[in-house]
């Protein structure tokens, strides 16, 4: 059985060698970004700090025979300590027992911690991952996401005039939530719903990593938004614009593609726009739909994988199984695991 512990400055050359050894045999792009390593001391004072507190992601390291075997990293849901999403699993040769025990390594000790969900999200096509996680280690494909990708976006006539949109404000968090929450189909929201903090404008948002542009509709007549989209985007150069809109207004949606072109296009005029489609959304099929008849090209499929800590691991037959090299997209969904 392996050794886990925190990862350690130390432990890079040792992680760089696995990870380009697994990339040279499954022609994968693996890049961890050593540059994200928090250097000490505060990466001991993040380890010591409670969930709501931890400002960085906390990354493990599995050893066998004084030689790095594994690593899993976890980063919390923006606003939501309770909620932590496995970002990164890197495995050897044959490194199944090892992914299970890192798994149940996290799980255990972020559960004991407070959190009590745990997710991931795989390539529908990496089926040696989602065997891992599914019966390997106790998760349940819950759900699916899109990424399509704008090339040629086919621009209609507006609908909706331009008074309709505003930027978000933390006072419409509530029912932004609210929108959110009511489009997932029921038997999804325990597990993929979010509460209203979770929405909340990032302080220092100059100083993250990501940058997000937040917008609102809001029917003046009633007094009431009808819709919420962000943009992110973390190099300026490649967008991800994710969309609630109402049912009765959904098809606006041509309408806020075009608000969100123009928005980019007044701080960058070459850009890459990626469209995130959440299929556990009551209005997914039809959002699919629109985006493949109006130029844009599905590029990335995703499983998302949830599991609740109080529920044990169930444990599978050993297999003799290829490495592994996942990494969470980010901005880049042409990334191949």
């Amino acid at each position: 059985m392996a050794k886990i512990r925190s990862l350690a400055l130390r432990d890079i050359p040792g992680l760089k060698k696995m990870i380009s050894m697994i990339s040279n045999m499954s022609s994968a792009d693996a890049g961890f970004g050593y540059k994200s390593y928090i250097p000490f001391p505060l990466n001991l004072i993040n380890k010591l700090l409670p969930l709501k507190f931890k400002f960085a992601t906390d990354s493990y390291v599995a050893i066998e025979d004084d030689k790095i075997c594994g690593l899993i990293t976890l980063a919390a849901q923006e606003k939501n300590p309770q909620s932590w999403r496995i970002t990164k699993l890197f495995l050897d040769e044959n490194g199944y027992d090892t992914g299970r025990q890192l798994v149940s390594f996290a799980i255990a000790k972020f559960g004991a911690m407070g959190a009590n969900t745990f997710s991931v999200k795989v390539d529908e096509n990496h089926e040696e991952l989602l065997e891992l996680f599914s019966k390997g280690c106790g998760f349940r494909a819950c759900a699916s996401e899109q990424l399509w990708k704008m090339e040629e976006f086919k621009l209609q006539n507006s609908e909706l005039d331009k008074g309709f949109f505003r930027p978000f404000k933390d006072s419409d968090c509530e029912e932004v939530a609210s929108i959110h929450n009511e489009l997932i189909f029921p038997h999804f929201r325990y597990s993929l719903s979010k509460n209203s903090v979770e929405f909340e404008n990032i302080v220092f948002s100059g100083l993250h990593k990501t940058s997000y542009f937040k917008f609102v509709i809001e029917d003046g007549s009633q007094h009431a938004i009808k819709g919420y989209f962000s943009i992110q985007t973390d190099d300026n150069e490649n967008f991800i614009l994710d969309v609630d809109l109402v049912s009765a207004f959904d098809n606006y949606l041509g309408d806020v593609i075009n608000f969100a072109v123009s928005q980019i296009m007044m701080r960058r005029k070459n850009f890459n726009l990626y469209f995130l489609n959440k299929k556990y959304q009551t209005n997914g099929t039809k959002t699919e739909k629109f985006l493949e008849q109006n130029g844009f090209k599905n590029v990335k499929n995703q499983i998302v994988l949830v599991k609740d800590y109080y529920k044990r691991i169930a444990e599978d037959e050993r297999y003799s199984k290829p490495a592994i090299a996942f990494s969470e997209i980010t901005r880049k969904p042409a990334f191949k695991i």
